[in-house]
Protein backbone atom coordinates (compact mmCIF):
# COMPACT_ATOMS: atom_id res chain seq x y z
CA UNK A 1 0.00 0.00 0.00
CA UNK A 2 2.85 2.34 0.51
CA UNK A 3 3.06 2.89 -3.62
CA UNK A 4 -0.48 4.50 -3.29
CA UNK A 5 0.91 6.52 -0.54
CA UNK A 6 3.62 8.33 -2.80
CA UNK A 7 1.98 8.04 -6.08
CA UNK A 8 -0.54 10.03 -4.65
CA UNK A 9 1.89 12.88 -3.24
CA UNK A 10 3.94 12.99 -6.58
CA UNK A 11 0.35 14.04 -7.96
CA UNK A 12 -0.27 16.84 -6.06
CA UNK A 13 2.34 20.54 -5.69
CA UNK A 14 0.42 21.63 -2.86
CA UNK A 15 -0.13 19.39 0.13
CA UNK A 16 -1.97 19.97 3.66
CA UNK A 17 -1.19 17.73 6.12
CA UNK A 18 -3.47 17.14 9.15
CA UNK A 19 -4.33 15.34 12.28
CA UNK A 20 -6.17 14.90 15.09
CA UNK A 21 -7.37 17.26 18.10
CA UNK A 22 -5.21 17.32 21.38
CA UNK A 23 -1.94 15.94 19.20
CA UNK A 24 -0.09 13.49 21.03
CA UNK A 25 3.49 12.95 19.79
CA UNK A 26 2.44 10.28 17.27
CA UNK A 27 -0.01 12.78 15.76
CA UNK A 28 2.69 15.60 15.46
CA UNK A 29 5.32 13.20 15.13
CA UNK A 30 3.80 11.79 11.91
CA UNK A 31 2.74 14.69 10.51
CA UNK A 32 5.81 16.72 10.51
CA UNK A 33 7.83 13.99 10.32
CA UNK A 34 5.78 13.41 6.36
CA UNK A 35 5.93 17.19 5.96
CA UNK A 36 10.20 16.69 6.09
CA UNK A 37 9.76 13.29 4.43
CA UNK A 38 8.06 14.84 1.15
CA UNK A 39 10.63 18.23 1.01
CA UNK A 40 13.72 15.33 1.54
CA UNK A 41 12.19 13.43 -1.81
CA UNK A 42 10.01 14.51 -4.03
CA UNK A 43 10.76 18.15 -5.53
CA UNK A 44 8.79 21.33 -6.35
CA UNK A 45 6.44 20.86 -3.39
CA UNK A 46 4.66 23.07 -1.63
CA UNK A 47 3.84 21.34 2.37
CA UNK A 48 1.79 22.82 5.03
CA UNK A 49 0.78 21.48 8.28
CA UNK A 50 -2.16 22.75 10.58
CA UNK A 51 -3.57 21.68 13.78
CA UNK A 52 -3.88 22.97 17.50
CA UNK A 53 -0.98 23.47 19.57
CA UNK A 54 -0.13 21.61 22.71
CA UNK A 55 2.80 21.25 25.12
CA UNK A 56 4.78 19.00 22.66
CA UNK A 57 5.61 22.22 20.29
CA UNK A 58 9.24 21.16 21.06
CA UNK A 59 8.73 19.47 18.13
CA UNK A 60 7.95 21.31 15.56
CA UNK A 61 5.03 24.37 15.06
CA UNK A 62 2.10 24.54 12.55
CA UNK A 63 2.11 26.84 9.52
CA UNK A 64 -0.63 29.53 9.18
CA UNK A 65 -2.38 28.61 6.15
CA UNK A 66 -4.95 30.29 3.79
CA UNK A 67 -7.99 29.39 2.95
CA UNK A 68 -7.10 29.20 -0.97
CA UNK A 69 -3.89 27.63 -0.25
CA UNK A 70 -6.39 23.97 -0.11
CA UNK A 71 -7.72 24.72 -4.01
CA UNK A 72 -6.20 22.32 -6.37
CA UNK A 73 -4.32 20.66 -2.59
CA UNK A 74 -4.32 17.23 -1.24
CA UNK A 75 -5.29 17.29 1.96
CA UNK A 76 -3.87 13.91 3.91
CA UNK A 77 -4.81 13.14 7.45
CA UNK A 78 -2.71 11.19 10.09
CA UNK A 79 -3.72 9.03 13.06
CA UNK A 80 -7.21 9.61 12.55
CA UNK A 81 -9.92 8.07 10.35
CA UNK A 82 -12.92 9.82 12.09
CA UNK A 83 -14.23 13.41 10.77
CA UNK A 84 -15.22 15.09 13.97
CA UNK A 85 -11.92 14.08 15.81
CA UNK A 86 -9.63 16.19 12.65
CA UNK A 87 -8.22 19.35 14.23
CA UNK A 88 -8.84 22.03 11.09
CA UNK A 89 -12.20 21.46 9.25
CA UNK A 90 -10.80 22.88 6.40
CA UNK A 91 -9.25 19.30 5.22
CA UNK A 92 -12.76 19.50 3.65
CA UNK A 93 -11.60 22.27 0.95
CA UNK A 94 -8.93 19.95 0.04
CA UNK A 95 -9.30 18.51 -4.14
CA UNK A 96 -9.04 15.02 -2.68
CA UNK A 97 -8.59 13.87 1.12
CA UNK A 98 -6.07 11.27 1.86
CA UNK A 99 -5.86 8.97 5.40
CA UNK A 100 -2.79 7.46 7.18
CA UNK A 101 -4.24 5.51 9.79
CA UNK A 102 -3.31 2.53 12.49
CA UNK A 103 -6.26 2.97 14.46
CA UNK A 104 -9.22 -0.15 14.85
CA UNK A 105 -12.34 2.71 13.45
CA UNK A 106 -13.48 2.60 9.74
CA UNK A 107 -12.85 5.64 8.19
CA UNK A 108 -16.27 8.19 7.95
CA UNK A 109 -14.62 10.97 5.68
CA UNK A 110 -11.78 10.80 2.82
CA UNK A 111 -11.07 10.01 -0.63
CA UNK A 112 -8.07 7.27 -0.04
CA UNK A 113 -7.93 5.59 3.17
CA UNK A 114 -4.45 3.67 4.15
CA UNK A 115 -4.99 1.39 7.24
CA UNK A 116 -2.49 -0.40 8.77
CA UNK A 117 -3.88 -1.50 12.05
CA UNK A 118 -0.45 -4.09 12.53
CA UNK A 119 1.53 -0.82 13.24
CA UNK A 120 2.19 0.24 16.84
CA UNK A 121 2.31 3.82 15.65
CA UNK A 122 1.60 6.05 12.47
CA UNK A 123 4.91 7.39 12.46
CA UNK A 124 6.28 3.48 11.95
CA UNK A 125 3.94 3.39 9.12
CA UNK A 126 6.07 6.40 7.61
CA UNK A 127 9.39 5.12 8.44
CA UNK A 128 8.64 1.80 7.31
CA UNK A 129 7.75 2.94 3.89
CA UNK A 130 10.54 5.23 3.85
CA UNK A 131 12.73 2.00 4.74
CA UNK A 132 11.26 -0.30 1.77
CA UNK A 133 11.20 2.43 -0.74
CA UNK A 134 14.44 3.94 -0.02
CA UNK A 135 13.80 7.50 0.83
CA UNK A 136 15.65 10.10 2.53
CA UNK A 137 15.70 10.56 5.83
CA UNK A 138 17.23 13.99 7.13
CA UNK A 139 18.07 13.96 10.80
CA UNK A 140 15.48 16.34 12.41
CA UNK A 141 12.48 14.25 10.31
CA UNK A 142 13.98 10.98 12.05
CA UNK A 143 13.66 13.31 15.19
CA UNK A 144 10.18 13.65 15.02
CA UNK A 145 9.17 10.04 13.43
CA UNK A 146 11.11 8.25 16.51
CA UNK A 147 9.51 10.88 18.95
CA UNK A 148 6.07 9.43 17.22
CA UNK A 149 7.04 5.69 17.35
CA UNK A 150 8.70 5.95 21.28
CA UNK A 151 5.26 7.93 22.78
CA UNK A 152 3.25 5.33 20.67
CA UNK A 153 4.96 2.26 21.96
CA UNK A 154 5.09 3.33 25.54
CA UNK A 155 8.39 3.47 25.01
CA UNK A 156 8.76 0.11 23.34
CA UNK A 157 6.28 -1.18 26.35
CA UNK A 158 3.34 -1.83 24.82
CA UNK A 159 2.17 -5.42 23.48
CA UNK A 160 1.98 -4.53 20.10
CA UNK A 161 5.48 -3.42 19.76
CA UNK A 162 7.42 -5.84 17.40
CA UNK A 163 10.50 -6.56 15.46
CA UNK A 164 9.76 -4.06 12.98
CA UNK A 165 9.09 -1.36 15.50
CA UNK A 166 12.93 -1.91 16.74
CA UNK A 167 13.71 -1.93 13.00
CA UNK A 168 12.84 1.32 12.16
CA UNK A 169 13.70 2.78 15.65
CA UNK A 170 17.57 1.66 14.89
CA UNK A 171 16.62 2.70 11.09
CA UNK A 172 16.25 6.53 12.25
CA UNK A 173 18.90 6.99 15.02
CA UNK A 174 21.03 6.07 11.71
CA UNK A 175 19.72 8.67 9.86
CA UNK A 176 21.13 10.61 13.01
CA UNK A 177 17.49 11.02 15.34
CA UNK A 178 18.95 12.30 18.98
CA UNK A 179 17.38 9.77 21.49
CA UNK A 180 18.50 10.98 24.60
CA UNK A 181 17.83 14.57 23.46
CA UNK A 182 13.96 13.18 22.92
CA UNK A 183 13.60 11.79 25.73
CA UNK A 184 14.94 15.11 27.83
CA UNK A 185 12.30 16.74 25.52
CA UNK A 186 9.52 13.83 26.27
CA UNK A 187 10.07 13.07 29.84
CA UNK A 188 11.55 15.88 31.77
CA UNK A 189 8.69 17.03 34.03
CA UNK A 190 8.16 20.21 36.04
CA UNK A 191 7.05 20.25 39.86
CA UNK A 192 3.58 20.84 39.22
CA UNK A 193 3.09 17.72 36.89
CA UNK A 194 4.93 15.51 39.42
CA UNK A 195 2.14 16.52 41.96
CA UNK A 196 -0.08 15.76 39.45
CA UNK A 197 1.11 12.21 39.39
CA UNK A 198 0.91 11.88 42.99
CA UNK A 199 -2.82 13.15 43.25
CA UNK A 200 -3.82 10.36 40.74
CA UNK A 201 -2.10 7.89 43.05
CA UNK A 202 -3.79 8.92 45.94
CA UNK A 203 -7.22 9.48 44.72
CA UNK A 204 -7.84 6.88 42.20
CA UNK A 205 -11.38 5.11 42.81
CA UNK A 206 -12.10 1.05 41.52
CA UNK A 207 -15.41 -0.92 40.65
CA UNK A 208 -16.66 -3.61 42.41
CA UNK A 209 -14.70 -5.56 39.42
CA UNK A 210 -11.74 -3.80 40.08
CA UNK A 211 -11.64 -0.61 36.87
CA UNK A 212 -9.52 1.96 38.02
CA UNK A 213 -10.94 5.44 37.53
CA UNK A 214 -10.71 8.87 37.90
CA UNK A 215 -13.29 11.70 37.48
CA UNK A 216 -11.37 15.25 37.12
CA UNK A 217 -13.42 18.06 37.19
CA UNK A 218 -12.33 21.23 34.83
CA UNK A 219 -10.99 23.15 37.85
CA UNK A 220 -8.32 20.32 38.56
CA UNK A 221 -6.01 21.61 35.77
CA UNK A 222 -5.87 25.17 37.14
CA UNK A 223 -4.94 23.86 40.72
CA UNK A 224 -1.89 22.21 39.08
CA UNK A 225 -1.02 24.51 36.42
CA UNK A 226 -1.53 21.55 33.60
CA UNK A 227 -2.88 21.16 30.30
CA UNK A 228 -5.72 19.62 29.61
CA UNK A 229 -3.77 16.65 27.83
CA UNK A 230 -1.82 16.56 30.61
CA UNK A 231 -4.34 15.58 32.76
CA UNK A 232 -6.69 13.28 30.27
CA UNK A 233 -4.03 11.25 28.17
CA UNK A 234 -1.06 12.29 30.53
CA UNK A 235 -2.48 10.47 33.76
CA UNK A 236 -4.52 8.01 32.43
CA UNK A 237 -1.36 5.15 32.88
CA UNK A 238 -0.80 6.27 36.17
CA UNK A 239 -3.41 3.50 37.22
CA UNK A 240 -1.49 1.06 34.90
CA UNK A 241 0.32 -1.73 36.21
CA UNK A 242 -1.71 -2.50 39.43
CA UNK A 243 -1.97 -5.82 40.39
CA UNK A 244 -5.43 -7.08 40.24
CA UNK A 245 -6.73 -3.91 38.12
CA UNK A 246 -7.26 -5.25 34.27
CA UNK A 247 -8.91 -1.93 33.22
CA UNK A 248 -8.31 1.92 33.91
CA UNK A 249 -10.33 4.96 32.61
CA UNK A 250 -9.34 8.53 32.97
CA UNK A 251 -12.12 10.98 32.48
CA UNK A 252 -11.48 14.94 32.17
CA UNK A 253 -13.32 17.52 31.54
CA UNK A 254 -12.56 20.04 28.92
CA UNK A 255 -13.29 23.69 28.52
CA UNK A 256 -16.23 23.16 26.80
CA UNK A 257 -17.81 21.20 29.28
CA UNK A 258 -17.30 17.72 27.49
CA UNK A 259 -15.75 14.96 28.99
CA UNK A 260 -12.50 13.06 27.49
CA UNK A 261 -12.69 9.24 28.35
CA UNK A 262 -9.01 7.54 28.01
CA UNK A 263 -9.43 3.77 28.31
CA UNK A 264 -6.77 1.16 28.51
CA UNK A 265 -6.97 -2.80 29.31
CA UNK A 266 -4.33 -4.88 30.18
CA UNK A 267 -5.76 -7.59 27.67
CA UNK A 268 -9.21 -7.52 27.20
CA UNK A 269 -10.16 -5.93 24.35
CA UNK A 270 -12.00 -2.65 24.87
CA UNK A 271 -12.05 -0.71 22.01
CA UNK A 272 -15.82 -1.86 21.01
CA UNK A 273 -17.20 -0.04 24.64
CA UNK A 274 -14.65 3.30 23.23
CA UNK A 275 -17.01 2.90 19.22
CA UNK A 276 -20.47 2.49 21.25
CA UNK A 277 -19.62 6.16 22.51
CA UNK A 278 -18.87 7.80 19.12
CA UNK A 279 -14.59 6.87 19.66
CA UNK A 280 -12.17 4.29 19.15
CA UNK A 281 -8.74 3.50 19.15
CA UNK A 282 -6.65 0.31 19.23
CA UNK A 283 -7.90 -2.98 21.13
CA UNK A 284 -6.38 -2.08 24.23
CA UNK A 285 -5.90 1.59 24.38
CA UNK A 286 -8.28 3.75 22.81
CA UNK A 287 -11.02 6.77 23.82
CA UNK A 288 -14.01 8.85 23.41
CA UNK A 289 -15.91 12.05 24.42
CA UNK A 290 -19.13 11.73 26.08
CA UNK A 291 -21.39 14.60 27.26
CA UNK A 292 -21.99 14.26 30.62
CA UNK A 293 -20.88 12.59 33.99
CA UNK A 294 -23.81 10.34 33.44
CA UNK A 295 -22.72 8.95 30.41
CA UNK A 296 -19.27 8.65 32.00
CA UNK A 297 -21.13 6.16 35.02
CA UNK A 298 -22.53 4.28 32.23
CA UNK A 299 -19.24 3.72 30.13
CA UNK A 300 -18.04 2.35 33.53
CA UNK A 301 -20.69 0.05 33.98
CA UNK A 302 -19.82 -1.29 30.26
CA UNK A 303 -16.54 -1.97 31.19
CA UNK A 304 -17.40 -3.12 34.35
CA UNK A 305 -19.97 -5.66 32.61
CA UNK A 306 -17.14 -6.85 30.41
CA UNK A 307 -15.38 -7.89 32.89
CA UNK A 308 -18.13 -9.51 34.57
CA UNK A 309 -18.71 -11.17 31.29
CA UNK A 310 -15.43 -12.69 31.17
CA UNK A 311 -15.59 -13.67 34.72
CA UNK A 312 -18.89 -15.66 33.87
CA UNK A 313 -18.16 -17.04 30.79
CA UNK A 314 -14.46 -18.24 31.86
Amino acid sequence: MYHIIIDKIKQYDKIVIHRHKNPDLDALGSQLGLQGIIYDNFQGKEVCVVGDENEFSFIGAMDQVEDAFYHDALAIVVDVAVKGLVSDHRYQYAKEVMIIDHHLNKNDFGDLWCSFTDHIAVAQILTHMAIENELNVSPDTANKLLAGIISDSGRFFYPSVNAITFKCAAFLIEKGADLQALYQNMYNEDLNYKKLKGHFINHFKTTKNNVAYMKNQNNLKTRYKVSTFAVSRGMVNQMAGIEGVPIWANFTEDDDGLILCELRSKELPIVNIAKKYGGGGHALACGCTVNSWDEVDRVLQDLDALLESRHING
